[in-house]
């Protein structure tokens, strides 16, 4: 599905932050899950040069973290060697094939990596072995393979760093190697013209606490000496509670993306952008508005579940037979979803309860932030920050009120 403009000023703060400290910018993106914290950094990345004039004088580098490898316990060097993999890769495309600086930085490049990995080259040095997990990983390192090789070598890295056991892993990445990216990382600047900006997406996806730690805290002396600007997502429960000054202090207030706004359930207006989304999945003529009402109002504004909606409402509508996506589609797709919620403790009920009730109390509640999501940190309006429940989790927060009540 294409991108879909939230039409809020998200867009314009990215730029500002980034053209505002030049190869100094150093980032968080943050917000709960679902709401749209990767559509919203590629959007800037592939957005047209002609709305942003930073933009058009920077060297986007985009690192994802999901891409050959799995976030969840990823630390420090998992993320640094992902970022050194994909400069690379954008290096390795770039100028051409004959560019001996960029050579020899490759070269430079391999030797730290193999040394600091524990590898070993073979004698005529055209193969260097790795070992991962208890098993024997040959890279070819021929003239006509280094830059593959390097490449090769960096993922796997990469994905040992972030699935092995702590025990296992290699520690912070070296300054000789860090010197070596930087060294990579000038010459982009040189060969481009233009200013490198890191963007690293799916940080967020980190659910270790203390790789987050890691990632967020530990390392920023790390991410300081990087050659350019450093854009990160970043897990919305760790900027959150008693991490928040210690985050907050090294990278400043996250820029938040806050989900979208909730329509009534009955009646009034429905916000365009629903209607965008449902146009944009080829659902024109085929959704009836009461039906696109139920969907919004039930996915509390996180459009990733909004898009969910969607696909399993037509999936409902053709098994009925049914011309138009309709209410009743909707809510087998809403009683579908309303069963997650019943996983839930009398413990995280009663957070849940006390947290509607005063407005405050999230750096407690992370659970209640993630998948299935029961609150909902809104747009402030005015001077006030708003959190509400998550339409899906009301149901059985009222049972569990009720409860309370005949109990009392």
């Amino acid at each position: 599905m294409p991108y879909i403009d939230r039409e809020d000023d998200f867009q314009r703060r990215l730029e500002l932050e980034l053209a505002s400290r030049r190869r100094k910018a150093r980032l968080l993106i943050s917000g709960q899950i679902g709401v749209g914290k990767s559509s919203e950094l590629r959007r800037y990345v592939h957005g047209h040069a002609a709305q942003q004039t930073f933009k058009s004088n920077s060297f986007q580098i985009l690192c994802d973290l999901e891409k050959e490898m799995q976030p969840e316990h990823c630390g420090a060097a998992g993320v640094l060697l992902a970022i050194f993999r994909d400069c690379w890769n954008a290096a390795a495309r770039y100028g051409g094939g004959n560019q001996p600086e960029r050579c020899r930085i490759r070269n430079e490049s391999i030797v730290r990596i193999v040394d600091w990995l524990k590898g070993d080259f073979s004698d005529n040095r055209e193969t260097a072995v790795f070992r991962f997990h208890g098993m024997e990983y040959p890279v070819s390192l021929r003239s006509q393979d280094k830059d593959t090789g390097l490449l090769l070598i960096l993922g796997k890295a990469a994905l040992h760093q972030a699935v092995a056991e702590p025990g296992d892993r290699f520690g912070l990445v070296p300054d000789t190697l860090l010197n070596q990216l930087n060294r990579l990382l000038d010459w982009i600047q040189r060969q481009s013209g233009r200013q490198p900006v890191i963007f690293v997406d799916h940080v967020d996806k980190i659910r270790d606490p203390s790789a987050a730690k890691e990632v967020l805290i530990d390392a920023l002396p790390q991410w300081q000496r990087l050659s350019a600007s450093l854009v990160m997502t970043a897990p919305f429960e760790y900027t959150l509670g008693e991490l928040r000054d210690s985050v907050e202090s090294r990278w400043n207030s996250p820029l938040l993306v806050y989900p979208l706004e909730i329509p009534d359930r009955d009646t009034g207006p429905i916000p365009q952008v629903y209607r965008k989304m449902a146009h944009a999945a080829g659902l024109r003529k085929l959704i009836r508005d009461d039906a696109l009402r139920l969907l919004a109002f039930y996915s509390g504004g996180i459009p990733r579940y909004f898009i969910q909606f969607l696909r399993n409402a037509c999936l409902e509508a053709h098994l009925a037979s049914h011309d138009m996506i309709e209410p009743g589609d909707c809510l087998v797709v809403v009683n579908q979803a309303l069963r997650n919620y019943q996983d839930y403790t009398a413990r995280q009920l009663e957070l849940l309860d006390e947290i509607d009730e005063y407005g405050s109390g999230l750096g407690e509640a992370a659970e209640l932030l993630r998948s299935p999501i029961s609150l909902l940190v809104q747009r402030p309006t005015g001077d006030e920050q708003q959190i509400a429940v998550h339409p899906l989790a009301r149901p059985a927060l009222d049972r569990f009120r009720r409860k309370l009540a005949r109990k009392r």
